[in-house]
């Protein structure tokens, strides 16, 4: 350990600064750490302003530059002595990187006596001693690194996976045969459920809904969300059954918008359009409605089957004829 002491002009007390280095014999680009301490009077600052390397020899310059390279210093420490002094230490991380002797040179800090009524005083430079370090080269003794044969090269080594990755893709792959499994189950019952029970014909379908929802129109109570939710969804599933198209995750504009595309657009009469409006009125905006208007309604759903099987009912075949003997 290295102790200079130095006094300053216009300072009461000395401050004395202590350098201690946790190890001087090193190899290039091993780290060194240094403390530095001093005691200072109280009320006074002590701050690190900047660290220093010292310049190379002439042609023995490092490759990085700079004979030492320093780690973003730590905040320094202050301890509080019983006599109102303070123990500053500020602990500073290095590597060299230039073989032989090499002198670590003191950081320049700045120092601040407490005055009279707790100001500070005026700002003075320091600098703590300097260390000295053996560095050691890492080649071979007595060799020149141009007369140092080429390591082989080696292949790359990927590390293998590890066991979680396997447990992991087992996992996964557990999850998707069940998956397919449920995915076969279900669309076999689907099979089976369509076996035993086969569908009725969508307009057979839909005009047994309408008879249905009738009664709920004689008795239309105040909330006529359910039988507007109903009359829709009877009306649009006729025609995803009817067109093969799926209508029932279409909105009302997409539906007529669609239905014109195709040329089945319904005539105005029908008024189709104002059934759907109607129906989005109640469902979405909360509107009223009354018995009369849902029966209107069910009569222009009876009208866009009647038309839409009638526009798409097969033509009829021609008698045959017999030929003249």
């Amino acid at each position: 350990m290295m102790r200079t002491l130095l006094l300053l002009p216009l300072v009461a007390a000395p401050v004395v600064f202590d350098a201690a280095v946790d190890r001087t014999e090193v190899a290039l680009g091993d780290r060194v750490t240094v403390t530095y301490s001093a005691r200072i009077p109280a009320g006074s600052k002590l701050t690190l302003d900047a660290l220093v390397t010292p310049e190379p020899p002439e042609g023995q310059r490092p490759p990085g530059g700079t004979v030492l390279e320093f780690d973003a210093p730590a905040p320094p420490l202050f301890e509080k002595q019983t006599d109102g002094a303070t123990i500053w230490k500020q602990t500073v991380t290095l590597l060299p990187f230039l073989p032989g002797a090499v002198v670590v040179p003191g950081p320049h800090v700045r120092f601040e006596e407490a005055q009279a009524g707790g100001e500070a005083g005026r700002p003075v430079d320091l600098r703590p001693p300097s260390v000295t370090l053996t560095v050691s080269s890492r080649l071979p003794k007595d060799a020149r690194p141009e007369s140092l044969a080429p390591k082989e090269d080696r292949p790359v080594r990927l590390p293998g996976p590890s066991l979680l990755f396997w447990l992991g893709l087992a996992a996964a792959a557990l999850l998707l045969l069940a998956a397919i499994v449920w995915r076969i189950r279900r669309k076999r019952r689907r099979g089976v459920a369509v076996a035993e029970a086969p569908l009725v014909p969508p307009g057979e379908e839909l005009l047994a809904e309408l008879s249905r929802l009738a009664g709920e129109a004689e008795r239309l109570g105040e909330d006529p969300r359910p039988f507007y939710a109903g009359l829709t969804h009877a009306v649009k599933r006729y025609l995803e059954r009817r067109l093969d198209e799926p209508v029932l995750e279409w909105t009302s504009f997409e539906t007529l918008r669609r239905l014109r595309e195709k040329g089945l657009e319904p005539p105005r009469e029908i008024g189709f359009a104002e059934l759907l409006s109607a129906a989005d009125y109640v469902k979405f905006g909360r509107g009223h409605s009354t018995a009369p208007a849902a029966k209107d309604h069910l009569s222009r759903a009876r009208h866009l089957h009647d038309h839409l099987e009638a526009r798409l009912a097969p033509p009829p075949s021609e008698p045959k004829r017999e030929k003249a003997s």
